[in-house]
């Protein structure tokens, strides 16, 4: 598969939309199904979850997903969508840099046009600085290369793994987020328990587009786009709530107690139609 020009034109909308001055909420998914339906109520772009995908497919999340099962869910889901994409690219499913030069490229040409890359490491440790240099300017260098300008959403685990002592996160969080700009990241993603007044003194101090994650103290949309905030994730939510309505059917169908599980389901006819081919092939 080559770069196209609809590639070209799709990366080029999601860069735009990291610079317009409300900011967009960015639905996670982890197939191609999920991700029609998003697509037909209108979002404009999406990202993978890499703990949806993993759960989908029996794996734990945390690098335990093949990278071949990664790349076959980016081909279904881009064949069946028009909008941008953005891949959940956890570490580069490698710390090897020629690797993961070769593992973006592989997405890349798969047809997504914007990628994560994190600097958390397990056992809630960090990447040291110079490690996500490498990495991002690496993958920086496939921009020019492939000739598409796909969006690099850098991500710091400082408060997600709790690294250091809660005073020290911020300050930590305000150098790692603008190394990464500098180093060529077109918006940086600071996921964890950072609170509204650390977020609001991060969006003044940093140099670009900011992406946080939703969660029960961060979820009003007006007041984070007031901060500036740029992007919203909604990280694994989705693929846990549907989890969690499987479990709960699951408890109902051990005691044969079908009863919500036939008078809350979708009329097969309506999810069939959703996924009918028309003539242009949409």
């Amino acid at each position: 598969m080559n770069i196209t020009q609809n590639q070209k034109d799709r990366a080029k909308k999601f860069q735009e939309m990291h610079r317009q001055d409300k900011l967009f909420v960015l639905p996670n998914i982890w197939d191609a199904g999920g991700a029609k339906i998003f697509e037909k109520k209108g979002f404009q772009a999406l990202a993978t979850t890499s703990a949806g995908i993993a759960f989908a497919n029996g794996f734990a999340d945390g690098g335990e997903l093949p990278f071949s099962i990664l790349l076959d869910t980016v081909r279904r889901i881009t064949s069946k969508i028009d909008i941008p994409l953005s891949i959940d690219f956890e570490r580069g499913y490698s710390e090897d840099i020629q690797e993961i030069y070769e593992n973006t490229k592989k997405i890349l040409l798969s047809g997504a046009v914007g990628l994560n890359v994190e600097d958390g490491l397990p056992k809630k440790r960090i990447s040291d600085l110079q490690a996500m240099k490498n990495k991002i300017e690496c993958i920086n260098s496939l921009k020019k290369e492939l000739g598409v300008d796909f969006v690099i959403n850098s991500r710091t685990d400082i408060y997600w793994n709790e690294i250091g002592d809660s005073k020290s996160r911020l300050p930590a969080a305000i150098k790692r987020v603008n190394s990464y700009f500098s180093w060529g990241a077109d918006c940086v993603f600071v996921p964890g328990n950072i609170s509204f007044n650390e977020l609001k003194i991060l969006t003044k101090e940093v140099n670009g587009p900011l992406n946080i994650l939703l969660n029960k103290d961060l979820k009003n949309i007006d007041q984070l786009n007031a901060l500036g905030v740029k992007r919203v994730s909604l990280g694994s939510s989705l693929s846990r709530n549907s989890m969690s309505n499987l479990f709960k059917e699951i408890e109902k169908i051990g005691k044969n107690d079908f009863d919500s599980l036939l008078s809350n389901t979708l009329p097969y006819e309506f999810v069939n139609h959703l996924y009918e081919v028309r003539k242009d092939n949409k």
